[in-house]
């Protein structure tokens, strides 16, 4: 037997690979070296012969080109499904239906030296309900939402399910 979830039902963490982007500033290349003309040869090369015979190479390392480089991260996605269904209760409190939007949030970590860019979601509500219990119970037309039915997440790709915290402690779906 399933129990039927109950409004603000949460949804079980589900991870978006690569889901929020990030910059580092990092060295991505040198300038090219250069030779004081006063040392350039024809032969294409950069120095001088001393007295006794060494030579003495001219060329001046060329200096360090920084840019922002962007990465990518995992996020974390929590969040609770919303009931729409307005003239049914359950103990008390609203169902889930099939269909029923999801309010969703990302969790991030940013390793050192990186600075947010994009893809953080908080309180968006495109994820819904997907799944609903298999023995055609429901409401206002709609497959009643029991524990474990599918949650697809704002992330389209990224599938979880109905967690265990918010479903009604007594009532259920099947035998």
């Amino acid at each position: 037997m399933a129990k039927v979830a109950l409004a603000d039902v949460k949804i079980v963490q589900a991870t978006a690979t690569d889901h929020i982007t990030y910059t580092k500033n990092e060295q991505t290349g040198t300038t090219p070296p250069t030779c004081p003309v006063e040392y350039m040869n024809p032969n294409g090369t950069c120095g001088y012969y001393t007295d006794s015979g060494y030579w003495i190479d001219m060329w001046i390392i060329g200096t360090p080109i920084y840019q922002d480089v962007d990465y990518k991260t995992d996020a974390k996605i929590d969040g609770t499904v919303t009931a729409t269904v307005t003239n049914v209760k359950i103990n008390g409190q609203t169902p889930i239906v099939k269909g029923d939007k999801t309010k969703e949030t990302d969790s991030y970590t940013i390793p050192g030296g990186g600075t947010y860019k994009n893809g953080k979601h908080e309180n968006i509500t495109t994820g819904s309900v997907t799944g609903g219990n298999s023995k055609n119970v429901y409401v206002n037309g709609k497959l009643l939402a029991v524990a474990d039915n599918e949650v697809t997440t704002h992330v389209s790709s990224v599938k979880t399910k109905i967690g265990t915290q918010g479903l009604s402690t007594n009532v259920n779906v099947g035998s």
